[in-house]
């Protein structure tokens, strides 16, 4: 939990706080701060830093969010609740009908604007030199942050680090992934040469070395940079984070799993079970979890107790997800469910099939306001980051070594080193990632890293037919938003859309 003020209680936007300049002088000057009167003391700028911050449980709370990371992958399928998730799961959008992934875009735009105000505000403030670095280090490491999920979800789009007015930003074209990925490493570097390791109970959640580090290595592999991955991987200390025992330890559904040794980052949310009081919530378990019985009280015929639950279950797995399980894997029963305490669903989430389970699950939720914390980073990445690196290099034995930490904690069976080729254990390690991170929000962007989208909806065929005869290569990224080139005259349109 983040537990400093600021953080429970985002801003209610940077914009809305400094937008004295544009007001007359008869507004109530009690509401508006001028941007020159504000960062001259080191509260001041973390407040501002705080802004930056709170577009992120915005952002993940999003339904578009989750439908573009994992709808249309070969790990989910859709109910059919919502049609935009049912076009993207079919690939059935043109770059006007899809609205979910305009949503990513407008957020994220947002934040970037934020960031780069702050940025600059704090660059030029007079506070002293070690709290200024921090500051800095937690703000360069969001906005690298927001840009690397622009560039999963759409590729090349406009860059800008500085302050500009909204004529300026409106005639931006896309810049090229390379200037993009460069002005991310630089950010990243710069925050991890400036970040501390952790901080103290007061600002539990706030960015840190290691995450500005860990999304360092990531943004390296997605580039194929291996070397560069491994090295920075490598530099996130095992110590400092450490595998949990068990899977389930990381998942618990009554939510004692928050900010745990193996979290690195993740998306803070907060509501108070004794008072009802809702601070910072999602509803994102609310679409995984089983569907409520007409007469109430029970989930697909299983009681979970006097709390009050809510299901609009929109996800159910794909046999390829319930089949890369194997029996014993300790992973099986935390993201599939059979049932609960003993007790056996009466029905499943499609025919016979589970529901996604306790790890989607928060059973201290108030309907639909959920304050289970999102994984964004956690050291297990780290992990399969450099078993995949080290593979790539043709360092077989290294890779194997790293993905057994992974097996070994999921109880099952270690690979062979001197049984597997480069090629063959590629594919392990691409399994894997699907047994270990599904729902956490990276299917989509490393089938699309991989080159391997088409061939994994071709896979699910006899799940997802439509989908299936409809991919192509193209839909590794999303359209740039209709609305948005017809604003700016610059953009163009990725290929494959109108």
């Amino acid at each position: 939990m983040i537990k400093n003020k600021y953080l429970i209680f985002p801003l209610f936007g940077l914009a809305a706080l400094f937008s004295s300049c544009e007001k007359t002088l008869n507004e109530d000057p009690q509401s508006i701060i001028a941007p020159d009167a504000f960062f001259k003391t080191v509260d001041q700028c973390r407040q501002a830093t705080n802004g930056v911050y709170s577009h992120l449980p915005g952002i993940f709370n999003q339904t578009g969010f989750w439908s573009v990371t994992m709808a249309g992958t070969d790990l989910f399928m859709n109910h059919g609740g919502s049609a935009t998730i049912q076009a993207i799961q079919d690939y059935n959008f043109s770059s006007a009908s899809e609205s979910n992934s305009h949503a990513v875009w407008r957020v994220c735009y947002s934040a970037i604007k934020d960031a780069n105000f702050v940025i600059n505000r704090i660059s030029a403030s007079e506070i002293d030199e070690e709290s200024k670095a921090t500051l800095l280090g937690e703000n360069k490491f969001l906005r690298a942050l927001y840009y690397f999920l622009l560039t999963n979800t759409f590729g090349e789009v406009p860059l800008w680090t500085a302050e500009l007015n909204i004529a300026e930003v409106s005639e931006l074209p896309r810049a090229e992934i390379t200037a993009l990925r460069a002005q991310m490493v630089l950010d990243l570097e710069e925050a991890a040469a400036s970040l501390p390791e952790s901080y103290d109970a007061n600002n539990v959640g706030r960015a840190t070395k290691g995450a500005a580090l860990t999304l360092l290595a990531k943004l390296h592999l997605y580039t194929e940079n291996w070397a560069e991955a491994y090295q920075v991987a490598n530099q996130v200390e095992d110590g400092v984070y450490s595998l949990l025992p068990n899977y389930a330890d990381l998942f618990d559904p009554y939510n004692k799993s928050k900010n745990n040794q193996e979290s690195i980052f993740e998306i803070q949310y907060k509501r108070n079970g004794e008072t009802n009081q809702n601070f910072v919530v999602n509803s994102f378990y609310t679409y995984f979890f089983p569907t409520g019985d007409a007469a109430g009280g029970t989930y697909a015929g299983v009681d979970f107790g006097s709390i009050i639950l809510q299901s609009y279950p929109q996800y159910y797995p794909t046999q390829y997800l319930i089949d890369l399980y194997e029996d014993d894997d300790g992973r099986k029963n935390v993201t599939l469910s059979w049932g609960f305490r003993d007790q056996q669903f009466n029905r499943g989430s499609k025919d016979d099939r589970p529901w996604f389970g306790p790890k989607f699950w928060d059973l201290t939720a108030n309907r639909t306001a959920s304050e289970k914390n999102l994984y964004f980073l956690r050291y297990a990445d780290v992990i399969m980051t450099l078993a995949e690196a080290a593979n790539e290099m043709g360092n077989t034995a290294d890779a194997v070594r790293h993905l057994n930490r992974i097996r070994q904690r999921a109880n099952v069976d270690l690979v062979d080193a001197t049984s597997v080729n480069q090629t063959q254990l590629r594919q392990v390690i691409q399994e894997e990632r699907a047994r270990e991170f599904v729902g956490e929000f990276q299917r989509k962007w490393d089938l699309s890293r991989w080159g391997n989208l088409v061939d994994a909806v071709q896979r699910i065929k006899h799940d997802n037919g439509e989908g299936a005869g409809n991919v192509q290569e193209h839909h590794a990224l999303f359209p740039i938003p209709y609305d948005e080139i017809v604003k700016n005259r610059n953009l163009t349109q990725n290929a494959g859309y109108n």
